[in-house]
């Protein structure tokens, strides 16, 4: 498990690591896993890696697990380069200045999967090429829905949508 966090504002990966995190006794931490894009902050108890972009600015900072709470680290970044940081839970990680944007959107989201969907089970209950995945949920619902028009041929209709899907749900 992990968390990602994102900064506020730009920052060049070479200033976050010039020094000036060490008076909160936060510094870099070497491993076998750092790489030029990929760092390691510390303060000796927890670890936060920092990943950059192809232009050098940190794109995001990752906690994994069981890697302890960089809340330390994080604070000091945050006061040390004057930025906020988000956590991917919240709205602003992934670009939306609200919680209703960021919600609107994963509706529009859903609705666009769910129509995509039903196209597919639609196609293959007429046994046409669609994006149905053998050996998957949706592969399961689509043989229910084939099994559901052949007794029922009207439920194929675009009007019987809510019907199917309803159908399929209860099985």
């Amino acid at each position: 498990m992990s968390t990602d966090f994102r900064l506020s504002k730009k920052l060049s990966l070479i200033d976050l690591l010039d020094g000036r995190l060490e008076r909160f006794g936060i510094y870099e931490q070497i491993t076998e896993a750092t790489l030029d894009i990929k760092r390691c902050l510390t303060d000796g108890d927890n670890y936060l890696w920092v990943h950059a972009d192809d232009e050098g600015f940190v794109s995001t900072m990752t906690r994994y697990m069981p890697n302890g709470a960089p809340g330390k680290i994080l604070g000091a970044i945050s006061e040390v380069f004057d930025t906020e940081i988000f956590s991917e839970y919240e709205p602003q990680f992934w670009g939306f200045d609200t919680q209703e944007e960021w919600d609107a959107w994963q509706c529009a989201i859903s609705k666009e999967h769910e129509d995509e969907f039903y196209a597919d089970i639609l196609k293959f209950v007429a046994g046409e090429t669609n994006g149905i995945r053998p050996g998957t949920v949706g592969e399961g619902q689509a043989l229910i829905a084939k099994r559901l028009v052949a007794d029922e041929p009207g439920l194929s209709a675009p009007e019987s949508r809510a019907k199917l899907m309803e159908r399929i749900s209860s099985i």
